[in-house]
């Protein structure tokens, strides 16, 4: 009986380094590796892959969720005359933004970035959302699995979270925590709040649910306090819901929903798009 009970503990400690670097490399792959920097002149943020999926002519089309305060100096608008028109008219111009995938090594230490161009897709100012398309036509090896939004009454306040993000500009960085609050209203918008700290540069990251590495939101605003202090710990997130209605909305729930092609949906949201314009015309 001895003998059986050593060699099962043996076997056990063998095991358990095995295991547990399974569990570490599924917690870079879900929570680490889909998040990535987000560039402009001197500003900046986070972002999140949510798609990478290829077209008809075998080329990807990668998509990055992020907020739309970290690209808006991407975004101008201008009046300027029309000879034709004979009036002043208003003319939107958006800038390209940079991409940074991350690299690592021994799972956890990054060794540098691939910056790529990237296009503003949509954006929304209200809501804080913000959707962009990298230029490049390979795939994006890590994809954020995003939580089904017709089940975001499952999640309750202790739930686990981890925020991930490019905290300060630095690599990504993730913190734990549980959602504290739920229903926030911000300038009529909900918001949730989580324990996982977050701080500037963790804006259009990602807010991930612990125990299933699903995409649960996106961090967007932190309190401050006296000279502006922020709050770490009471940081609020756009929640998964709000998100996804908005993709939808504008034609992209592609995304998620597999049932439907990026060709397709683009082609509805275009047409759809040029039935307003003839209306205002």
């Amino acid at each position: 009986m001895k003998t059986k009970i050593m060699a099962t503990l043996i076997v056990l400690l063998l095991l358990y380094p095995l295991g547990w670097a399974i569990a570490n490399e599924n917690n870079h792959t879900k929570f680490i590796y889909p998040v990535v920097r987000i560039t402009y002149g001197y500003g900046g943020g986070s972002g999140t892959v949510i798609y990478s999926g290829q077209g008809e002519d075998s080329s990807y089309s990668t998509y990055i969720l992020t907020n739309n305060h970290v690209v808006k100096q991407a975004v101008s608008i201008t009046e300027e005359w029309d000879s034709n028109l004979r009036k002043e008219i208003k003319k939107e111009k958006r800038d390209i933004v940079y991409v940074e995938f991350f690299e690592y090594k021994d799972l956890s230490v990054p060794i540098g970035t691939l910056k790529i161009e990237a296009d503003i897709i949509i954006y929304d100012a209200d809501q804080d959302l913000a959707l962009i398309k990298t230029r490049s036509e390979k795939k994006a090896e890590y994809v954020a699995k995003m939580y089904p939004a017709k089940e975001q009454d499952k999640i309750h306040v202790f739930d686990k979270t981890v925020a991930v993000g490019c905290s300060l500009g630095f690599p990504p960085i993730p913190t734990p925590g549980i959602i504290t609050r739920m229903g926030f209203k911000y300038e009529s918008y909900e918001y949730w709040m989580s324990s996982s700290q977050i701080i500037y540069g963790n804006s259009g990251g990602a807010m991930f649910l612990n125990n299933t590495g699903e995409l649960i939101g996106i961090p967007s605003l932190v309190p401050v306090i006296g000279w502006g202090t922020p709050i770490t710990h009471m940081g609020l997130f756009i929640p998964i819901r709000r998100i996804q209605e908005w993709l939808e909305k504008e034609h992209f729930d592609f995304i998620w929903d597999n049932t439907k092609t990026e060709k397709e949906c683009l082609e509805l949201r275009e047409k759809e798009l040029e039935e307003k314009r003839n209306k205002e015309d």
